[in-house]
């Protein structure tokens, strides 16, 4: 990722308005039947929860049940997947072509659509040549950041993350898969090389977004980063 694409993601994020749309009456509803708008949450459909985030003061607790705040998540409020620029290369096509180790080669003139190049995959080590065969990881998951404290963000921070270059890698899609939406508790690379780069991202995002982990998450990461190199 350049500095440059680095850059211009968050002044769009900022000051486009992307960050500003955000505020406004989502179109889609989570699968609890509401939606966020600001700091408070509306309901729309019968049996429709309130979540008691904005309620709440301090961190969560040992007994915190992170799996219910599924149902509150919306990918419009997590959206990542954009053209911030213009240019009509979405967020993966711009990664696809800043880290190909080969000159892509695109599906059409306008050169929107990576279809080959060259990328080599830090999970699992293994290298691939087809566009279609990978796609945009966040290292700490969204639904992760959203069910450990991020739910309590303003729209504009949850864009930020989502769309943040730290935050994102470009992995071989059954790797994306198995990985899911687990901490590193559940979770490392397979790639033993990667580990503690691994560990040690999850801790800079975590920290950079005041994220709560759990402790088992906690103690995975102090385990994998007490063996590395300084």
């Amino acid at each position: 990722m350049t500095l440059r694409y680095a850059v211009s993601l968050f002044t769009a994020l900022t000051l486009s308005g992307a960050a500003q749309l955000a505020w406004a009456h989502p179109g889609a509803l989570d699968l609890n039947g509401g939606h966020y708008l600001g700091n408070s949450y509306h309901c729309h459909l019968p049996g429709c929860e309130v979540p008691d985030t904005f309620d709440r003061l301090g961190r969560d607790g040992a007994f915190t049940d992170y799996r219910d705040r599924e149902k509150f998540f919306n990918e419009e409020d997590w959206s990542f997947e954009q053209d911030y620029d213009g240019d009509c290369q979405s967020t993966r096509q711009e990664m696809l072509i800043l880290t190909s180790r080969a000159t892509p080669s695109f599906t059409n003139p306008r050169n929107c659509v990576v279809r080959t190049g060259e990328w080599f995959d830090e999970y699992t080590g293994k290298t691939f040549t087809v566009a279609t065969q990978i796609d945009i990881d966040h290292v700490i998951p969204r639904m992760y950041a959203h069910t450990h404290g991020g739910d309590r963000w303003p729209p504009g921070k949850k864009l930020q993350f989502s769309n943040d270059p730290i935050n994102l890698m470009l992995v071989e899609k059954r790797e994306i898969r198995r990985k899911g939406d687990r901490g590193p508790a559940s979770y490392f690379p397979p790639r033993e090389e990667f580990q503690c780069q691994y560990a040690r991202a999850w801790e800079a995002i975590a920290e950079k977004y005041e994220l709560q982990l759990e402790t088992r998450d906690r103690n995975a990461l102090y385990r994998t980063l007490r063996d590395c190199p300084e």
